[in-house]
């Protein structure tokens, strides 16, 4: 939203009934809406130009609720003639065949996360091929920074502004890759102003691939709290925690993701180098503050 907002658009955040304004950027138009109502959505996004649907639910709700909510967020876009982005992840792929994941590899998910994810995508790309919908498919790595970011990535930041230790899945040892969720909105902004890239899936890519444990090092060091002390857990306690949770039930399928490197390719014309990342270093553009990195974490 900060992105969209710096570059002179107006923003309007549609959010579940009860869900306030905290934590929006100034200027945005923050409204509230029952995501499960299509008649509540369509509603919702008059007027507007681009739709980006970005609503999230816990893991053991995907299979009933995504589709619902992205066929709504269809139906809207269609309704008012705007644009849709529906931001993705490489869940469609499943296990990787190769060390880099390029928009051709084949798609064989074998979770029940990754394969609603790709039927849902197929339903939206048909419909972009049937001219019922301008559709942008922007493919991302673990996003982090203001604003939300994911369960794994937010105890890093977290312990590096208290001084504590901080938890990872499974490997802290094996390559990932990361994108600051603003650098993210720029290059979703750049794929909307780019004809080309519309009815198809593009491949954003973070700085590059770098080791978590050094990527938790950098959050550190940027928050001034030194060297990080890592405790990895491993699949053993992904399975006792999903005996009382299903949140850890339905995460643990996708814990092949954090064991193997998976590396995406980079679609040409789309910057290798973020505009911020966590800290300076080889594989970043900038350095992020301090209060930056607070409200990465707090928010």
């Amino acid at each position: 939203m900060r992105r969209a907002i710096l570059a002179g658009h107006h923003v309007r955040a549609i959010v579940r009934p009860g869900g306030g304004v905290a934590g929006f950027p100034a200027g945005t138009e923050v409204i509230a809406a029952d995501l499960r109502s299509r008649e509540s959505v369509v509603d919702a996004v008059r007027r507007m130009e681009v739709v980006v649907h970005a609503a999230s639910v816990p893991y053991p709700e995907w299979p009933r609720v995504v589709p619902l909510l992205a066929d709504n967020a269809f139906a809207a876009a269609a309704a008012t003639g705007a644009t849709l982005v529906f931001p993705g992840n490489v869940y469609v792929y499943g296990r990787p065949r190769s060390r880099f994941v390029t928009e051709d590899h084949p798609q064989e998910p074998h979770t029940v996360k990754g394969r609603v994810r790709l039927a849902v995508e197929r339903r939206l790309l048909q419909a972009h091929q049937d001219g019922r919908v301008d559709l942008v498919l922007p493919r991302y790595p673990d996003v982090y920074g203001p604003g939300g970011m994911h369960d794994d990535v937010r105890p890093v930041f977290e312990g590096a502004l208290t001084g504590r230790p901080c938890r990872w899945p499974l490997d802290a040892d094996a390559l990932h890759e990361f994108i600051l969720n603003d650098d993210a909105a720029e290059a979703m902004l750049k794929l909307l102003g780019t004809p080309a890239a519309h009815g198809r899936a593009v491949h954003v890519p973070g700085p590059g691939p770098i080791v978590s444990r050094d990527f938790i090092r950098l959050v550190y060091r940027a928050a001034g709290s030194g060297e990080p002390t890592v405790r990895v857990f491993g699949r053993g306690m992904y399975r006792l925690v999903g005996l009382f949770s299903p949140m850890a039930r339905a995460a643990y399928e996708m814990a092949y993701l954090m064991e193997r490197s998976i590396g995406r390719s980079q679609e040409a014309g789309l910057p290798r180098r973020p505009t911020r990342t966590v800290c300076r270093g080889p594989w970043s553009g900038s350095a992020a503050t301090g209060q930056q990195l607070n409200t990465a974490a707090s928010s």
